[in-house]
């Protein structure tokens, strides 16, 4: 099985700081958890005001109980 986790600006592994520097140590830290990026792109929201987020989808095999 795969579980998959959703990665955006608002992480908490920013700290309200999202910029390239900050995007390379949440996914190096992601990545020590076993996670990988399986694809990533811009998403835009036309309802709250053409905001356009950064979409990074993870993935890592679950582990057993």
């Amino acid at each position: 099985m795969v579980e998959y986790k959703i990665l955006t600006e608002r992480d908490s592994r920013f700290s309200g700081n999202f910029d390239v520097d900050q995007l390379e140590t949440a996914l190096n830290s992601y990545a020590a958890e076993g996670w990988r990026i399986a694809c990533g792109f811009p998403a835009s929201s036309f309802w709250k005001s053409m905001k356009t987020e950064l979409l990074i989808f993870l993935e890592r095999d679950q582990t057993a109980d």
